[in-house]
């Protein structure tokens, strides 16, 4: 099934695979040609405890920011680095809710000139904060190194949707925070005028443009609900939701992002283990674990932070347990904040989740299915498009990951895919390693400045 890098892949015939996202209970016939899927048919049942080798669709990062450095030392990937580092991981299609308008002349070039396929991806151009307050304080935001439009009035929200649109943008990302995290905590951001944010919610329902909210508490959350938003960039991490809140937030979905705020009440033995499964060495860069090797204590006892911030770990980890089970996660990563890598956290995110009390088969397939059917349909919404489909359908683009039977029974959900296959290209998992270590050789170092 292996094809040289970068040239289309043949026909393609899979006997006998699982494919759980389609029906857990049966065994299928998978055929590829020309790059797209030409059968994808049932031919016998799968007996209950069966190992099969599991098709997969492939993963999809539901928050990303391209123009954020991950790095401990605040350098920023090359894109092209990036997108292989996504490759790498069976990460297919990401959506960047942050500033990608800053790297998007490179990550073109770098998509025209790859032997590889790219990742699909989708971005809302620049994010729209609040203005300076009274009391000095900027919409959040402002303090990354990204630009963000500010939303004084409702009248601004013109100028921003259509600047947005010219650079590419097919969704609109609102910072709606005063980032706030647990109950008494100070409040850090200037906040949107409820009048704005009405008014945002309304404009943006009238011209289909999706919006996506970055909201941290329930009080945040409900608020935005009651005006019609209903995709949110993280779960409620203050308190956790009731019965009564899941009723009245029906039909809203929160994205995990776990792995964004993880880092910051690590200790050196966690940050060891957390980049020590197969992939970091491979695709980020080395200077990380020399550094993380150096760390005396978590940055929360440093800042202040470490029990507020482990507090908000534990409620954002069950509120998206409870999203699971209602057909509301969305799985991302936050990833280009500092510790969260690209591509390598989306599966690290998978393992966060599932080390939350509930364990066993149903949980995996529940949150694969999350990370991968369900995040596409998110990925179709956010570019526009009719968001009912399947991402494996007959006739539509093969692009998927295959799991050997032991690692899907009993390895770590973050376990790397055996084969990834982007739009019928088989990817060569060796060459992109070889790839992304020639950037990182090369007189940039793999880097880049903005």
């Amino acid at each position: 099934m292996t094809t040289p890098t970068g040239e289309p892949a043949g026909d393609l015939a899979l006997r006998r695979v699982a494919v759980p996202a389609l029906d857990p209970e049966s065994l299928f016939d998978v055929e590829v040609a020309h790059g797209r899927f030409r059968r994808i048919e049932p031919v016998a049942p799968r007996t209950a405890g069966e190992p099969a080798v599991e098709l997969w669709p492939g993963y999809v990062e539901a928050h990303a920011h391209l123009a954020l450095p991950a790095n401990f030392d605040d350098s920023l990937d090359d894109p092209r680095l990036i997108a292989l580092q996504y490759l790498y991981h069976g990460v297919t299609h990401l959506a960047d809710l942050f500033g990608f308008p800053l790297v998007q002349s490179r990550w073109d070039a770098g998509r025209a000139q790859s032997a590889f396929p790219y990742p699909e991806l989708v971005h809302c151009g620049y994010a729209a904060t609040a203005v300076r307050d009274s009391s000095g304080r900027t919409g959040h935001g402002v303090e990354f190194p990204s630009p963000v439009f500010m939303l004084g009035t409702g009248e601004d929200l013109a100028a921003v949707l259509h600047a947005n649109r010219e650079r590419g943008g097919s969704f609109l990302k609102v910072m709606f925070t005063d980032g706030t995290e647990q109950p008494e905590m100070a409040v850090r951001f200037a906040r949107l005028a409820p009048e704005v944010l009405a008014h945002t919610a309304r404009v943006t329902r009238e011209q289909g443009v999706p919006a996506v909210l970055d909201c941290n508490t329930r009080e945040e959350v409900l608020a935005a609900y009651a005006l019609g938003f209903r995709l949110f960039a993280h779960p409620v991490r203050d308190v956790e939701l009731s019965e009564r809140d899941w009723h009245e937030l029906a039909g809203a979905r929160f994205v995990s992002t776990l792995g964004g705020l993880r880092p910051m009440v690590m200790d050196r033995a966690e940050f060891l283990r957390e980049y020590g499964r197969p992939g970091f060495r491979e695709t980020q860069d080395g200077a990380n674990l020399d550094f993380v090797q150096a760390v005396e204590e978590p940055f929360g006892i440093r800042y202040g932070c470490q029990d507020t911030r482990t507090a908000a770990l534990a409620t954002m980890r069950a509120n998206n347990l409870a999203a699971l089970r209602r057909g509301q996660l969305l799985v991302g990563t936050d990833c280009g904040n500092t510790g969260a890598f690209h591509g390598y956290s989306l599966l690290g995110e998978l393992d966060l989740l599932a080390a939350a009390p509930e364990t066993g088969g149903a949980l995996r397939e529940e949150l694969r299915r999350a990370a991968t059917v369900e995040n596409w349909r998110f990925f179709q919404e956010l570019a526009g498009r009719p968001a009912t489909g399947h991402p494996l359908t007959v006739g539509d683009p093969a692009t998927f990951n295959l799991f050997s039977a032991p690692a899907t029974a009993h390895a770590p959900l973050s376990v790397l895919p055996d084969t990834t296959v982007v739009r019928g290209t088989t990817i060569d998992r060796p060459a992109l390693a070889r790839e992304i270590r020639a950037l990182r050789a090369s007189a940039s170092n793999g880097k880049v400045v903005l």
